[in-house]
């Protein structure tokens, strides 16, 4: 019975641990450059309809639209 006891007070511990490590989540690195870019309407890149930029930290701000037709304002290292 001792043993019993014994195992079971070991191997709760170990399965706690592996559970909760399954469940740990994904470590993802941190841009290597702070970006910005500007939207237009159209291919004519004559009206500008929005503005990305995207942090060191990885965070990324939109204010307006997205669209298809884009260009890189500047990047700079983080």
């Amino acid at each position: 019975m001792r043993k019993l006891l014994f195992g079971v007070a070991l191997a709760v511990p170990a399965l706690v641990g592996l559970g909760t490590s399954a469940y740990a989540p994904k470590a993802e690195a941190a841009p290597a450059q702070s970006c910005e870019w500007d939207y237009y309407s159209d291919a004519t890149y004559s009206e500008m309809v929005g503005n990305e930029t995207q942090t060191c930290s990885g965070r990324r701000y939109l204010t307006g639209v997205r669209t298809p037709y884009s260009q890189l304002v500047i990047c700079f290292p983080c």
